[in-house]
């Protein structure tokens, strides 16, 4: 078979989020939005360029374009192939666009990506024949095989089309190694585009580990990394950086992890290399409270972490009603204070809309919200995604029919004693008003310590009085026209 040279990449028209990890990248309707680098698909690229491809990105969604400008990067470029990611469980929306490019895809081989794909990748390839091959789960591998032209039956972790035959091979062992993978291709997209969004300096994403030990109720990250923790190497995550300092001029950075303290000896042996190289750098993570330890925190902070992001999902303490709770509201608390008196800032996110929710406990959560007075703080909407405890409980409980069509802003489904109406009234005014009080406010102003991150607070605050009350029906209005017309116009 002759060798293909072009391989393009991207986020489809429609996404109301983009990349992989959804609920970290989505910050519609909250304080300072941002986004992320495509790092999915930079990993992809960088895993092809060493095959000697050619590789092109555009993420539809972030650049506000639709189908038809898809169709016309689709005939400029004529990839050989054409990989989609889909992080929204309102995938079939997403993937439309491959019902409109059909007459253009002759020739090139398409491949679906996302965690969506884990359950249901087969039921997926019945309804879009466009798609050849779903990558399932941990890819980067799987991908690295199709392009080399291995026998598709021979590919783990994958689902693939052939004369109308749909098979799905075994899946990948859940032990991953990260340390094989290349860096991340930076050249892939411009990197000024993102820029973290207290300074506006640019930042990147770095992955450095995988997994998590828990197994939450609603997340499906856990369902598909089999409670495995993969960790990389330090010494490959400070040459990263490095790469990233002296060729790419970027000194922020997001360090991709499900929970970074999994190891907190690994963590320092981390931090200790950055400090060693003496390597200038600030850093945000993720991190689980139940494994917090002081001199971790300590280092942290010396190797220039100045933000840890933590899932309190809701204040409902631990229950039968609440299996996904396992601390109560003082352990929060006293995580809180530890880590911002160790001087490092709290980004915490709260989901409305599980299902024991009532008036009551949304209302304590918003509640115990106000009274950690975190930082940054964001609430979403609750997702039960197919693989999830949460699906199973959807299902179990008979909470009526899950509608995926504005996931993490409008709610898909009813809880116990809430509709979805009224869990999205709860989760409009906490975006909003978290933000608008005195106490918050106060604590901002501290924070601020030049003329230019004045005034970056001061249009934050103005945009949030100005467009925000509404952000989320224009945002509705806007997808809705889109799928509209372009529905229409095919």
């Amino acid at each position: 078979m002759k060798q293909k040279q072009k391989i393009f990449f991207i986020y489809p028209p429609y996404s109301l989020i983009s990349g992989e990890q959804c609920v970290q990248k989505l910050q519609i309707g909250s304080f300072m939005p941002y986004h992320l680098p495509p790092y999915d698909m930079m990993l992809l690229s960088s895993v092809a360029k060493k095959r000697g491809y050619e590789t092109f990105f555009k993420d539809y969604g972030l650049e506000n374009e639709t189908v038809h400008d898809f169709l016309r990067d689709l005939r400029k470029y004529k990839p050989d192939f054409l990989v989609v990611n889909v992080s929204s469980p309102d995938f079939k929306r997403e993937l439309c666009v491959l019902h409109a490019a059909k007459e253009f895809l002759d020739d090139t081989v398409v491949i679906a990506k996302g965690d969506v794909f884990n359950f249901n990748s087969y039921s997926v390839m019945q309804s879009f024949p466009e798609i050849d091959i779903v990558l399932r789960a941990d890819n980067e591998d799987a991908f690295d095989e199709i392009i080399q032209y291995k026998s598709l039956n021979d590919v783990k972790g994958i689902t693939y089309r052939i004369n109308n035959k749909i098979t799905a091979t075994v899946d990948r062992d859940a032990r991953y190694d990260l340390n094989h993978l290349p860096f991340f291709d930076r050249d892939l997209t411009d990197n000024l585009r993102y820029r973290r969004p207290d300074t506006k300096r640019p930042i990147t994403c770095i992955r450095v580990s995988k997994g998590c030990l828990k197994e939450c109720f609603s997340c499906i990250k856990s369902s598909a990394n089999t409670n495995q923790v993969c960790q990389r190497l330090p010494k490959l995550i400070v040459a990263e950086i490095k790469e990233c300092i002296f060729k790419y001029n970027i000194k922020d950075f997001v360090f991709l992890s499900d929970a970074i303290n999994c190891d907190n000896d690994w963590l320092q042996n981390l931090c200790g290399l950055i400090l060693e190289e003496g390597l200038d750098i600030n850093f945000c993570c993720n991190l689980r409270i139940d494994n917090i330890d002081i001199d971790t925190l300590k280092i942290m902070k010396k190797a220039g972490c100045y933000m840890i992001s933590i899932g309190f999902e809701s204040a409902f303490d631990n229950t039968s009603e609440n299996p996904e709770k396992s601390f109560s509201f003082e352990q929060v608390k006293s995580a809180v204070k530890t880590i911002e008196n160790a001087g490092i800032m709290v980004h915490a996110s709260y989901v409305v809309g599980l299902p024991w929710e009532t008036r009551k406990t949304i209302k304590e959560t918003f509640k115990s919200a106000k009274r950690l007075n975190t930082h940054f703080a964001s609430f979403y909407t609750a997702v039960p995604f197919l693989g999830t405890k949460f699906f199973d409980f959807i299902k179990k409980n008979r909470l009526g029919k899950i509608n995926y069509k504005k996931p993490f802003l409008y709610p898909c489904v009813n809880s116990c004693a809430l509709t979805t109406d009224e869990i999205y009234e709860y989760f409009k005014a906490f975006n909003r008003n978290y933000c608008l009080r005195a106490r918050y406010i106060l604590k901002i102003a501290k924070q601020i310590n030049s003329t230019a991150k004045l005034k970056i607070f001061y249009k934050a605050f103005v945009d949030l009085l100005e467009n925000k009350s509404d952000v989320f029906q224009k945002n509705e209005s806007a997808c809705h026209n889109q799928e509209s017309e372009n529905y229409s116009a095919y």
